[in-house]
C-alpha cells in the first residue's frame, strides 16, 4: 500500500519582512481538471476582479490577463475543485520567477508587470 505523499508546495515570496500578504476568497469557473483530477490555480498567478477586493465585501478574484483588472498574485497554489476557496494572495513583495511554473511565468506580460507595482519579479 502507497502512503500518501506530502509537499509544502512552491514557495514564490522571498523577504517575508517587506511584503503584504492577505487572505482572499478565489474561484475560476474557467478552470480545468489536472491528471490528477484536480482544479488548480498555481502559485504567482496574477488573480483581479472589476472591484477591489479590499474595499469591498464579497469579491472573488480570479485568474486575469487583463491589466485593469489585475491586483495581487496568489501566493501558494489554490485548489478550487470544490469551488470557492480560501487563500493568500500577495499584493506588495519580492516574487521569484523562476520558482513559478513555466505557464505561470508567461502570464507576466509588460502590462501586467506594469499594472502590479508594487511586485518585484527577482
Amino acid at each position: 500500500m502507497q502512503g500518501k505523499i506530502y509537499s509544502s508546495g512552491k514557495e514564490i515570496l522571498m523577504n517575508f519582512s517587506q511584503s503584504l500578504t492577505l487572505p482572499a476568497t478565489v474561484d475560476n469557473s474557467a478552470a480545468t481538471v489536472n491528471d490528477e483530477g484536480r482544479k488548480i490555480i498555481k502559485a504567482g498567478t496574477p488573480l483581479g476582479a472589476a472591484k477591489d477586493f479590499r474595499l469591498n465585501k464579497g469579491v472573488v478574484l480570479t485568474p486575469t490577463t487583463d491589466a485593469t483588472a489585475v491586483q495581487v498574485v496568489a501566493m501558494h497554489d489554490i485548489d478550487i475543485t470544490n469551488g470557492q476557496a480560501a487563500a493568500t494572495v500577495i499584493k506588495r513583495g519580492d516574487v521569484v520567477y523562476k520558482n513559478m511554473d513555466k505557464d505561470v511565468r508567461a502570464l507576466f506580460t509588460a502590462d501586467i508587470q506594469k499594472a502590479l507595482t508594487h511586485i518585484i519579479l527577482v
